[in-house]
């Protein structure tokens, strides 16, 4: 039997709150993405979800990428392997 994996991670996202929308949007365009919140000051709660850590790593780099994008921190990663 195969063990596959589902990684869950959250992050802080710290944007320019001008460019808030666009960022928005476009964090939700990343597979296993989501914007959950975004406070006033441009603090933005996102949940990823993916198969591995290194898709985890890659979506978190295709967000720093993005243009207002300050910083990103990591504050939860969990991963669960069930048997197929």
């Amino acid at each position: 039997m195969k063990a596959e994996e589902l990684h869950v991670s959250s992050l802080i996202v710290h944007v320019n709150i001008e460019k808030v929308d666009n960022i928005r949007a476009n964090i939700n365009l990343l597979n296993g993405a989501e914007v959950i919140t975004v406070s006033p000051q441009g603090k933005a709660i996102v949940v990823l979800e993916a198969p591995s850590q290194k898709v985890i790593m890659q979506v978190i780099d295709s967000i720093n990428a993005l243009d207002g994008v300050i910083n990103t921190g990591l504050v939860y990663h969990e991963f669960e392997k069930e048997e197929v």
